[in-house]
């Protein structure tokens, strides 16, 4: 399948199709999706891409949407034709009291009083990390994804807006990257087609802990026990090429895996791609153990029909007009953050019923034992 033709098709409907402005909370931040397009090695040579493309976009105001056509452009250019579409990812170095330290992430960051806007943030903060100038003559500012809000606390405390982004580049090199070593531990690319096959699929282990005993800290190491780590979806990256940064301890990156906010910002982009069905592979966060389990398929039931049903109607075939069906892309929702947002009011309730069943029936079992050892102990 043409992976290339549908994201063509993509990232044209992007520069058209403006996304909903969420205003609060003031705290805002960025990231960039860098695609860059790499020729696969003994493709057409024919055309150097960069002197070929007849831009129609003008750059003087870098952070407004290209024209379809620029889009149109760097497809048409015959050394594109056999490459394999990437998008940049980085691994965050390890640093106490940040909360997403070692998690692999897309390039972006806060928002500065100084950033001309959101975008800007986003270029800002992929030129300190990684080097890449995104306002460059060389980059296509395709449009943007839906912005969501991040949330902690069981869904409950907002925290920031975040807003992704879509860059393309339009050559056939690409600058050697420069990491911001305080920050970025690794930086490298993954193949859209390998984050679309499914047999990547893995699932995350996160103690939640303290998210569960909330302002209970103490019995933190009893939920721990009690309910182990909560598993979430992921991909188990395994780029061809990874490039350091000058930190010497950060190795070895082995276990490189998607998941969290970077995995919900892709999974809006990547479920319109063939074969569309990124979403329908998403599986809700859960704790091992039948009883935990069962509670809350039982709790969330209707709930989680309701919700597929609606993201249901935002497929890709609604919004590009290959069917005669049509759909604005901009009411479409951040798909995964829509599908959850709600959903940790249930998880709670399980949670507690279950420590509270599984605590019971070990103190039950306790005394039973403490009962038979004591009739029998002195025969």
């Amino acid at each position: 399948m043409d992976h290339n033709l549908y994201l063509k098709r993509l990232l044209q409907d992007l520069t058209a199709r403006p996304v909903h402005d969420i205003a609060k909370p003031d705290k805002r931040a960025s990231v960039a999706i860098v695609i860059r397009l790499r020729p696969q090695l003994g493709g057409s040579e024919q055309g150097g891409g960069e002197e070929n493309i007849h831009r129609r976009s003008s750059r003087k105001d870098p952070y407004k949407y290209c024209h379809p056509g620029d889009v149109e452009d760097v497809f048409a250019e015959a050394w594109t034709k056999d490459a394999i579409a990437e998008i940049l990812f980085i691994k965050r170095a390890s640093r106490t009291g940040d909360r997403w330290a070692g998690d692999v992430a897309l390039p972006g960051g806060g928002r500065d009083k100084d950033d001309a806007g959101d975008a800007a943030a986003a270029t800002r903060e992929c030129m300190e990390e990684v080097g890449l100038d995104l306002i460059s003559g060389d980059v296509l500012l395709c449009g943007a994804l839906p912005q969501r809000v991040i949330v902690t606390n069981w869904a409950q405390k907002p925290l920031m807006v975040l807003c992704p982004y879509v860059f393309l580049w339009t050559t056939k090199t690409i600058p050697p990257l420069r990491l911001q070593a305080s920050e970025i531990a690794v930086a490298f690319w993954v193949p859209v087609p390998f984050l679309l096959d499914g047999k990547h699929r893995k699932y995350h282990p996160v103690d939640v802990s303290d998210r569960v005993a909330g302002r209970l800290q103490l019995l933190r190491p009893v939920f721990r026990l009690v309910l182990g780590p909560m598993h979430f979806s992921a991909i188990r990256l395994e780029p061809r090429v990874l490039q350091n940064s000058t930190c010497g301890d950060e190795g070895p990156f082995e276990n490189l895996m998607l998941w969290g906010i970077s995995y919900a910002v892709l999974a809006d982009m990547l479920d319109l791609l063939p074969p569309f069905n990124f979403v329908e592979k998403f599986e809700y966060p859960f704790f091992h153990g039948w009883d935990y389990q069962t509670l809350v398929w039982v709790l969330s039931k209707n709930y989680r029909r309701e919700r597929e049903e609606e993201v249901a109607r935002y497929k890709f075939s609604h919004v590009i007009g290959m069917t005669s069906k049509t759909r604005d892309i901009d009411t479409r929702p951040s798909v995964i953050d829509y599908m959850m947002k709600d959903y940790y009011q249930f998880v709670q309730r399980a949670v507690y019923k279950v420590v509270l069943a599984r605590l019971s029936l070990v103190v039950i079992i306790g005394y039973i034992t403490m009962r038979m050892w004591t009739l029998w102990a002195p025969l």
